[in-house]
């Protein structure tokens, strides 16, 4: 009897140890912490060990497929916007004007009628007072590029789920891409500038070292303050709607900002009231008024002055951080690219202040 017995239990205990592992699978403490295909097997009335071999590589193919339909997304989407950025600078820039009879190049700096030179604050520099928008328009340039670029970077990268090297040298490729174009028909319209070029240049290499290094990411912001201007809302009255369009032109209601983010140091972002370091920034401001856009017709000119100072703003980017961090973190990535490139307006407190005025006739054109 002994041995009958014997041979029952053992035989009973194999065939419950068989059981459960095909039943249960792996013990709890075995079991990870999170399950990608516990639906599709908890789902199965008759599931088997098996079934598990399965679904694994369904989901892997589903997941593959679904990379590659967000990297198909990201480019049609970047090449939508260009082509409607596009668009827009034929209505903005080009319509209402005829192409000139003869290709204009511009001239670096040696040239006479040179569309300035390194020399940024002589008379014939690029920032002179008497100089097309009074210089405003070669920062304009420069952010342009910058935001485009970051644009399509954080498109492919983010959304696309590409290479982020990549994705920064084909975002600013871009950029740089487009506005060399639009250089290339200003020529037929305007005049070639080599100072737009050389500034579009430097906006779509900032935008490369902002992309690629994360602390120089959180320490500078190089963004614009912007409300349209009297002279550009004149515009929109009765019999001048004409050019208004063109937006990028109102230069006399743009304000470009050189940002540093106090939150960006973290010993004082840690301190104990640090938390308000996020909120405030220390800002270089350039702005020209009354150069663009002209007045309409009838109207009184505006008095041209540049405008330089340092001071302080409110870090916009830095409130919707700290407000979306944990709470919503979608709308968190939304607000802070937004503010990544506009300051809110009147956002900004000059503390050193100077203004300058013409001290000629100021230049007509584009360049």
């Amino acid at each position: 009897m002994r041995p009958t017995v014997t041979r029952t239990v053992c035989t009973l205990l194999l065939i419950a140890v068989l059981r459960s592992s095909a039943a249960a699978g792996p013990s709890a403490w075995e079991q990870p912490a999170h399950d990608p295909h516990a639906a599709t097997t908890a789902s199965a009335p008759e599931a088997t060990p098996w079934i598990d071999l399965a679904p694994s590589k369904l989901l892997e193919g589903s997941h593959d497929r679904g990379a590659r339909s967000r990297k198909v997304a990201a480019v049609a989407t970047l090449a939508g916007l260009y082509a409607g950025f596009t668009g827009w600078t034929y209505f903005a820039w080009y319509r209402k004007h005829h192409p000139l009879a003869q290709y204009k190049w511009g001239c670096f700096a040696l040239c006479e009628g040179a569309d300035g030179n390194i020399k940024i604050w002589s008379k014939e520099g690029w920032f002179a007072s008497t100089r097309y928008a009074g210089g405003a328009d070669k920062l304009g340039h420069a952010w342009a590029t910058m935001g485009l670029a970051r644009l399509g970077t954080e498109m492919l990268n983010q959304w696309g789920g590409y290479d982020r090297t990549a994705s920064a040298l084909i975002g600013a490729g871009l950029a740089e891409l487009l506005f060399f174009g639009v250089e290339l028909k200003d020529g037929a319209y305007y005049e070639f500038s080599f100072g737009d070029l050389t500034f579009n240049t430097i906006g779509a290499g900032l935008a490369i070292a902002l992309s690629l290094w994360p602390r120089l990411d959180e320490l500078f912001d190089y963004r614009v303050e912007y409300w349209p201007s009297a002279a550009y809302r004149a515009q929109f009255t009765e019999g001048n709607t004409g050019k208004n369009l063109n937006i990028a032109e109102d230069y006399s209601g743009e304000t470009y900002l050189l940002a540093f983010h106090l939150g960006g140091i973290h010993r004082l972002r840690d301190a104990r009231w640090g938390t308000l370091a996020r909120f405030v920034d220390i800002v270089a401001g350039f702005g020209a008024r009354g150069y663009k856009p002209e007045p309409p017709p009838g109207a009184e000119k505006y008095k041209e002055s540049q405008i330089m100072y340092l001071g302080i703003s409110l870090n916009a980017q830095g409130i919707f951080d700290y407000l979306f961090d944990r709470r919503a973190p979608t709308l968190r990535k939304v607000t802070h690219g937004l503010f990544e490139m506009f300051n809110v307006p009147f956002g900004s407190l000059p503390v050193l202040r100077h203004e300058q005025y013409p001290t000629g006739a100021v230049m007509g054109g584009g360049a």
